[in-house]
C-alpha cells in the first residue's frame, strides 16, 4: 500500500484500522509503522474525525427534560369539541344548500331546457358509456 492508497482507504473506511478489512488493514499497519508522513496522515484523520463527531453530538438530554415531555403527554388535551350549535348549524345549511339545489332544478325545469341538459345537471348523462 502507497500513500495514495492509504488516503483512498482512509475516506473510505475511517481512521479506525479496527474497521478496516483484513488485508487493507494489515497493510496499512505496515505502512504506517514505516512511513512516518503515513502515520501523520493517519492521526490527521482519525484527529478529524473526533472533532466532526465532537461537532454533531447531540445535547444531552436528562431526566428533567424526560419528565416535562411526558408531563404535556399526559396533560389534558384542550381541543375543540363540537357543541349542539355547531350541529346545528351545520344541518341548517345542508338543508338550505339542498333546498337551493333543488329551487334551481325546478327553474331549469320550467323553462325551455333540452332533456339532456337537465340529465347532465342532475349527473345522469350519458357520456357514451365511457362511465
Amino acid at each position: 500500500m502507497n500513500r495514495e492508497e492509504l488516503n483512498e482507504a482512509l475516506l473510505r473506511f475511517g481512521g479506525d484500522l479496527e474497521r478496516w478489512p483484513e488485508g487493507k488493514k494489515e497493510a496499512a499497519s505496515l505502512l504506517v509503522a514505516s512511513d512516518p508522513t503515513a502515520a501523520r496522515m493517519l492521526a490527521d484523520f482519525a484527529a478529524f474525525e473526533r472533532t466532526l463527531a465532537d461537532a454533531v453530538r447531540p445535547a444531552p438530554f436528562g431526566a428533567g427534560e424526560i419528565g416535562g415531555v411526558l408531563q404535556a403527554l399526559d396533560a389534558t388535551e384542550a381541543s375543540w369539541s363540537p357543541t349542539p350549535r355547531f350541529w346545528i348549524a351545520s344541518a341548517g345549511l345542508s338543508a338550505l344548500s339542498f333546498a337551493a339545489g333543488f329551487a334551481a332544478m325546478m327553474m331549469a325545469s320550467a323553462q325551455d331546457v333540452s332533456p339532456s341538459l337537465i340529465d347532465f345537471a342532475s349527473g345522469q348523462a350519458n357520456f357514451g358509456g365511457l362511465l
